[in-house]
């Protein structure tokens, strides 16, 4: 569900002429630009969507979930057909706070880290890079670089580098 919706929004970038935009998330989003869908498709189906709600809000029964946790974010439901007015602001409470977080450079890759996994025990993880490379780390060592009590000196969080040199 999750790439047919970064297509539609791709496609819809494209449809509206910022080429460059959809470009951009396309690149980040790992999405084909050359997906060939209707024009407006996505105005089309969160019309649709809009529609859906507001139906089901008028008939008493509350706007039910709209994905189905189980089913791994499939639609719970169909979509209705109608107009929808898009005057209208939907006004919600304040927005949610975030905590404050340090960052500190530990290391980089030469483009951009496109994944990262940590292994079974959380001892380790690995981040993979559009440059073909994979960088291992160690967590331990990136605890003891950030909090600065290492008493071994600087600590190298990075246990090993792995390059593809295929290309």
């Amino acid at each position: 569900l999750l790439r047919q919706v970064n297509a539609l929004i791709v496609a819809h970038l494209r449809d509206q002429n910022l080429t460059q935009a959809a470009a951009a998330v396309a690149a980040a989003t790992m999405t084909p630009k050359a997906d060939a869908s209707l024009p407006n498709h996505l105005l089309r189906l969160v019309a649709k969507g809009l529609a859906a709600e507001r139906e089901e809000a008028a008939r008493g029964g509350g706007a039910p979930p709209a994905f189905d946790s189980a089913g791994g974010g499939g639609l719970a439901r169909p979509l209705g057909t109608g107009a929808v007015d898009f005057s209208v602001q939907n006004v919600r409470g304040p927005s949610k706070t975030f905590p404050k977080h340090e960052t500190r450079h530990i290391s980089d890759h030469k483009n951009v880290a496109r994944c990262a996994k940590f292994s079974p025990d959380g001892k380790h993880f690995a981040t993979g890079s559009g440059d073909t490379s994979i960088k291992f780390f160690e967590v331990s060592k990136i605890k003891q670089t950030m909090l600065g009590d290492s008493k071994e000196g600087p600590g190298r969080p990075v246990v090993r580098t792995f390059y593809d040199h295929v290309q």
